[in-house]
């Protein structure tokens, strides 16, 4: 938030003297100002300023230009700025239709009290700072949100690219988990336990064929135990094995 002494009025006034008495009423409040006699001139000020002026207060019945015709001016070229008007009551018609173009915040009477001009100058100070504050935090959440939205689009497309390596590894493991399954398979194992045996004269031919006898006597011999239990009868001397 800006302080007071950041701020800048515009003091428009075709009376000196009542603008000289306006800038030192805005020097106690804390503030600084700007003076010209003319709508044109203050038109001039208010375009050529590198930051806009917080608060304009600008009299009503000027020669060249109307303060309700200035300040509605005032509010196309900085919509942002505060517009006063000091008027007298014999312009209330003219203030009234400013109020309704949004022309004015607010309008003072003449003559003023010099304690109510100096809180209502320092009141709308603090209005101006809210809403250059509130522009501020707008344009600092816009750049914000446009950084995250760069990081998650960033992020999806990393994301995205994991996905699909996981699936290429997925696919890769699927395709050699058959291969194996199907060499596993096709492979004859009793015979290349049989070589391993007799590669490392583990067994030799004569021993190989007593195992094999051996082997196939105990599963006659089990099978013939599961039929004898489920009541079938097998005839005697049919032991594959003798």
């Amino acid at each position: 938030m800006h302080k007071i002494s950041d701020h800048t009025v515009l003091i428009v006034d075709d009376d000196q003297m009542v603008g000289k008495a306006l800038g030192h009423l805005i020097k106690q409040v804390g503030a600084q100002s700007v003076y010209v006699p003319s709508g044109s001139r203050a038109l001039e000020k208010i375009t050529a300023a590198d930051t806009p002026f917080s608060l304009i207060i600008s009299d009503q019945q000027m020669p060249e230009m109307k303060g309700s015709d200035l300040l509605e001016k005032a509010k196309e070229i900085t919509p942002d700025t505060i517009r006063f008007l000091i008027t007298g009551y014999t312009d209330m018609e003219a203030v009234t239709d400013a109020l309704n173009k949004g022309a004015i915040h607010r309008y003072i009477s003449k003559p003023w009290d010099t304690k109510t001009l100096s809180e209502a100058i320092r009141n709308g100070l603090e209005q101006h700072a809210v809403i250059m504050e509130n522009h501020r935090l707008f344009t600092l959440a816009k750049e914000q949100n446009a950084v995250l939205y760069k990081l998650n689009v960033a992020l999806k497309k990393d994301t995205d690219r994991h996905q699909k390596a996981i699936l290429n590894k997925n696919e890769q493991i699927a395709e050699l988990t058959a291969r194996l399954e199907k060499e596993f398979d096709s492979r004859d194992h009793m015979q290349e336990i049989q070589r391993f045996l007799q590669k490392r004269q583990l067994l030799d031919q004569p021993r190989l064929h007593a195992l094999h006898s051996a082997m196939v006597s105990e599963l006659y011999k089990q099978f013939m135990d599961i039929a004898t239990r489920n009541g079938f009868e097998m005839p005697e001397n049919s032991d594959p094995g003798c």
